[in-house]
Order: C-alpha cells, then sequence, then structure tokens
C-alpha cells in the first residue's frame, strides 16, 4: 500500500512539474532558430525582455518597419503578440498604418494554445 501510494505521489509531482517546462520547450523550439533568449541578435533580435518593450528598438538590430512608424511604436503586449504570431507580414501593415511596411520575419501562423504558450514563455524573458 505504502509503495503504491509513493509511487502514485511521484508520478503527480513529475506532470506537474514537467508540464511547464513542456509548454516552454515547445515555445523555446519554434523560436530558437532566429532568436536568442538573452540580448544577443542572431538572424532576429534576442527576445530577452521583449514583453512589454517598444517595438522596433533592441539596440543593435535593424528593422525594417521602424521607418514607418508614426509617433511612438507600439508595445509588445498580448494584444499585438497575438496578432504578430499569427501573421507577421499583415501585423506589421496593421500595426504601423503603412501597407509598404516590411518585416524580416517569416509568417508563423501561430495560434491558440500554442500562441498561449510562447506569450507565456516570452512573459518570463526577463
Amino acid at each position: 500500500m505504502k509503495k503504491t501510494l509513493l509511487i502514485t505521489t511521484a508520478a503527480a509531482l513529475l506532470v506537474v512539474v514537467s508540464a511547464p517546462v513542456a509548454a516552454q520547450a515547445g515555445a523555446e523550439s519554434r523560436c530558437k532558430s532566429c532568436h536568442s533568449f538573452s540580448d544577443k541578435n542572431k538572424t532576429g533580435p534576442g527576445l530577452k525582455g521583449v514583453f512589454g518593450s517598444k517595438a522596433g528598438t533592441h539596440a543593435g538590430y535593424k528593422y525594417k518597419f521602424t521607418k514607418y512608424i508614426k509617433g511612438e511604436p507600439w508595445i509588445w503586449d498580448e494584444e499585438h503578440l497575438r496578432v504578430w504570431l499569427l501573421d507577421s507580414k499583415k501585423a506589421v501593415r496593421t500595426f504601423t498604418g503603412n501597407q509598404k511596411a516590411k518585416t524580416k520575419m517569416a509568417a508563423q501562423h501561430v495560434k491558440g494554445k500554442k500562441a498561449d504558450e510562447i506569450i507565456a514563455f516570452l512573459k518570463g524573458l526577463k
């Protein structure tokens, strides 16, 4: 009886502990080919601190769309990230209000639970 209880408890803890790691691993693997999770740039800008920051302002990275921003850039909040993750090409035109605005990032077509996981992951990169 004690052995069964111990095994059941251990299995339950393993599931609870590994669930957030699995979600992060999925989000991380989706982004890591082009982005670092620090402030270092790769093909795309580093993602550390991106949540809550102004778009197009990461140091040392050259953005294509910043010349089309009138006034202050948008803030990377949940709403903007959801639109961006679904179709960055369309999003940059919507956010800037200019149909000529472009981004180097390919459209990812991410929505629903996958978008939730990526946004949660980005929130945690402080």
